[in-house]
């Protein structure tokens, strides 16, 4: 996914292996130093073999191996080096291993300011250098912060001809009305007059209201259509996320997703203007 990316846009790829020293309680200050120096090894170790990987061969490449706060060394690098794009995993651990993760890639994402793609635990589709995106799934509350991402994704369906599928998913109890589809049409009418104009003739646009649990009905509608890609709009991170596991609707997506998840916040020097952009010509 990441030389794919690299090779089709000429980019710069920087691999980051931020490991965080373990605490021992009981080394002394001797033996203390003596294990970082192995955890510093092998983190650099493990780093020089990514670098390596047949995948990457021709990609110019950065190694970047330093101890600290994951969240934190990462949000320097993508300040310091002015990154277009984080590519990150989530493991596909269990129990409270597995709710880590899958925080620190929320706080990640919620927090920087460039484009997030996550490759989660659940992750099956593999994209080769030739493959081109299909299907894209563009889960909306048509809120401001959700509708920032489309301008971009809009750009991204037309250089690859995809198809976009767009949802809106509505309080499971709306939907036990008998004629909850046809009250929901003019809504589903609004998302088609809102977004149409900003997707190009050359590319399809579906539009999808359903009702229920919000995460459950994206991964759903995602495994049905095979989308090659989900991509959300979503809101900064409030400051408790480091200390509470937040079961948002992002989080879910990203951890049960079989494709990559592509994220994007608001950021207030750049938010007129993309929201400038649902005012100019659709894309031809």
């Amino acid at each position: 996914m990441v030389s794919m990316i690299a090779r089709k846009y000429g980019s710069h790829i920087f691999i980051a292996n931020i490991w965080s020293p373990m605490p021992y309680s009981m080394a002394t200050p001797e033996s203390l130093a003596t294990i970082e120096d192995m955890e510093s090894r092998d983190a650099k170790t493990k780093a020089r073999e990514l670098s390596r990987a047949a995948e990457f061969a021709g990609l110019p490449a950065t190694l970047i191996v330093e101890p600290g706060d994951v969240v934190e060394e990462i949000h320097r690098v993508v300040h310091e080096q002015n990154i277009d794009l984080v590519v990150l995993s989530t493991h596909g651990r269990a129990g409270w291993k597995h709710l880590l993760m899958g925080s620190v890639a929320e706080e990640l994402f919620r927090r920087l300011t460039c484009p997030v793609l996550t490759i989660g635990p659940c992750f099956t589709k593999v994209l080769s250098e030739k493959s081109r995106i299909k299907t894209i799934l563009f889960p909306t509350d048509l809120s401001q912060e959700s509708r920032i991402i489309f301008p971009y994704l809009a750009s991204l369906a037309l250089e690859n001809k995809s198809q976009l599928v767009l949802i809106h998913v509505l309080p499971e109890e709306a939907g036990t009305n008998p004629d909850a589809r046809v009250l929901a049409e003019p809504l589903r009418k609004e998302m088609e007059t809102v977004f149409s104009p900003h997707v190009s003739p050359q590319c399809q646009a579906e539009f999808v209201i359903d009702f229920g649990n919000a995460a459950d009905r994206i991964l759903s509608l995602a495994g049905q259509r095979g989308v090659d890609l989900i991509a959300m709009g979503v809101r900064k991170a409030p400051e408790f996320i480091t200390t509470h596991f937040r079961n948002t609707v992002a989080y879910r997506v990203v951890l049960g997703a079989e494709c990559p998840v592509l994220t994007w916040r608001p950021v207030e020097k750049w938010f007129d203007w993309f929201m400038a952009q649902w005012q100019m010509p659709p894309s031809q």
